[in-house]
């Protein structure tokens, strides 16, 4: 895998010399970021996919700072982590936060392993099928538009970038912010052409990496996020409805009968690919697609001090909220796995489980949707796990259609009421297809039916980093943080609570997106800033 390494590491240096550029007597036009013989086997394809995969995995996104703090639980938890107080984790944002300027750098640098990959994949001499050529087309297309996807919903619009960048020169960094309309346009673009690309889900056999599937449940995803604020594209909610039917008419995907084991899945390295889709790997011994380790349960787990083998060190940066908790009707089981009712203490080098009591408050709970206690691989190390981490999954995609069909025909039908019913039957521990009659929801109104899968998504996918995007789009932003901060006891001293105002205080308007990262603003002058930055 040296090649591709050999890549990745030659983008490092452009940042590198744009970073220090007035230490350096240098000309950085010489400087390039791809050599000009790369890409000349098959194989070469293939480990450059792997890069532009392994963007996705970098510390700067799904490999440590999205997993608990950027704040992107919005009002279903609030960040308990003292070295991120006053960062955007902390909703104390600043167009000069690290973390914000990294998850930009490190989403751009997937564009543009992406962009070399599709300026080179037709390449003449290579020997390679068509299929597998359109194949690695698709899946480097998909991906450049979800690194996209992933800027202008924390951003709006920012540059659009289709082409790799030759140099380091500063002419080649001048890009203007295209508005959010044409970036959502070109992911949608990007998004249906790789669909027609890349493999069936049943063939490609792990959620590690791009089906049809995978993209036809984010091309939802990417519809009804235009159909909602600040867009309020209405019209594609009827998109979004053929797209995760789309999925769901496969016949292939179905709902893994116990909500814990899909997680539990995720902590052995098992994929489950009717019930997760895609997801982003990791392995802490080096052996996956796109060798890497991560933080999930490290991060976002349930608190425990002790570095051992048996259950692992985790940090515990996420706390619940009694909103959250309040969701959960009596007997879904999904509540005490995602809201967990115990944490670990050090009993002389020894991780001792302790049961929060009945009365305890839920603001002192952790996430416990990610569980260090089921990972096999040892030595259970302290700062990486090879837990991977769930970008879609099949209940999403129900939740998806179920919505979209609501908003379009103003109500809802079997069909609709029977896909919410699945994913709430799981959460009871019933059989998803079966029907339950003294369970099922069943009012076909659009108002009733439309509060109960608002209701149901945090239910089934909070700390799924979801939630902050769904509130946004929604228009309720704002307004639920203040209700959180409203409810959290104002004249208790314990530090949860005070961490937990601290968070949901801490919130303005404007933190429905990020600021453009100040370093970027310095780089490239035809940048300009979000209002109230």
């Amino acid at each position: 895998m040296k090649s591709i390494f050999k890549k990745i590491a030659m983008v490092g240096v452009v940042y590198l010399i744009t970073s220090c550029h007035d230490l350096l007597d240098i000309d950085p036009a010489k400087y390039t970021m791809v050599k000009d013989d790369y890409y000349s086997t098959a194989a070469e394809l293939n480990y450059a996919l792997n890069g532009v995969y392994a963007a996705l995995a970098d510390g700067n996104l799904y490999g440590n700072n999205m997993l608990g703090r950027m704040g992107l639980e919005a009002d279903e938890a609030y960040e308990d982590y003292s070295s991120d107080e006053n960062s955007v984790g902390d909703y104390n944002v600043t167009p000069t936060d690290p973390k914000i300027q990294n998850y930009w750098r490190s989403c751009y640098v997937g564009i543009d392993r992406a962009n070399n990959l599709l300026a080179n994949v037709d390449n003449a001499d290579i020997d390679i099928s068509v299929d597998e050529r359109n194949d690695i087309r698709g899946q480097a297309l998909f991906l450049r538009a979800y690194y996209y996807f992933m800027l202008v919903t924390r951003f709006q619009g920012v540059p659009l970038i289709l082409n790799p960048i030759k140099n380091a020169s500063a002419e080649e960094l001048q890009h203007p912010r295209a508005t959010g309309r044409e970036v959502y346009a070109q992911i949608l673009q990007d998004m249906e052409k790789a669909a027609a690309w890349v493999k069936p889900a049943s063939e490609v056999g792990t959620g590690g990496r791009v089906s049809k599937s995978a993209v036809w449940g984010i091309l939802a995803r990417v519809n009804l996020y235009l159909a909602g604020y600040p867009y309020y594209e209405e019209e594609r909610y009827e998109d979004a409805l053929v797209y995760a039917g789309r999925v769901i008419n496969e016949g292939f995907h179905a709902l893994n009968p116990s909500y814990q084991q899909v997680f539990i899945n995720y902590a052995q390295d098992k994929y489950d690919l009717q019930e997760s889709i895609f997801e982003v790997e990791f392995h802490s011994d080096g052996t996956a697609v796109y060798p890497t380790s991560g933080m999930v349960g490290r991060n976002n787990g349930i608190r425990n001090p002790v570095i051992d083998n048996v259950i692992g060190l985790s940090i515990g940066v996420l706390r619940s909220t009694d909103y959250l908790h309040g969701l959960y009707e009596t007997g879904d089981k999904r509540q005490n796995w995602n809201v967990a009712p115990y944490y670990y203490v050090n009993d002389g080098g020894v991780a001792m489980k302790v049961e929060w009591g009945v009365n305890d408050s839920k603001y002192q709970r952790f996430c416990g949707k990610f569980r260090r206690e089921y990972e096999t691989v040892l030595p259970k190390l302290n700062s990486q796990t090879p837990q991977n981490f769930p970008i879609l999954r099949y209940s999403d995609v129900l939740l998806m259609y179920a919505e979209a069909y609501n908003e379009v025909y103003q109500g809802a039908n079997d069909d609709a009421i029977e896909y919410l019913n699945m994913v709430q039957r799981r959460g009871l521990g019933l059989d998803p297809t079966l029907a339950s009659p003294t369970t099922d929801f069943t009012d076909r109104g659009y108002a009733d039916f439309k509060k109960e899968v608002r209701d149901e998504r945090p239910r089934e996918l909070c700390f799924e980093m979801l939630r902050k995007n769904d509130v946004v789009r929604w228009g309720v932003f704002y307004d639920n943080m203040v209700a959180r901060e409203a409810e959290t006891p104002q004249t208790y001293t314990s530090s949860y609570y005070v961490r937990a105002r601290r968070y949901f205080r801490s919130v303005e308007r404007r933190d429905a997106w990020w600021p453009i990262p100040s370093y970027e603003m310095g780089v490239n002058k035809k940048l300009v800033q979000n209002p109230g930055w």
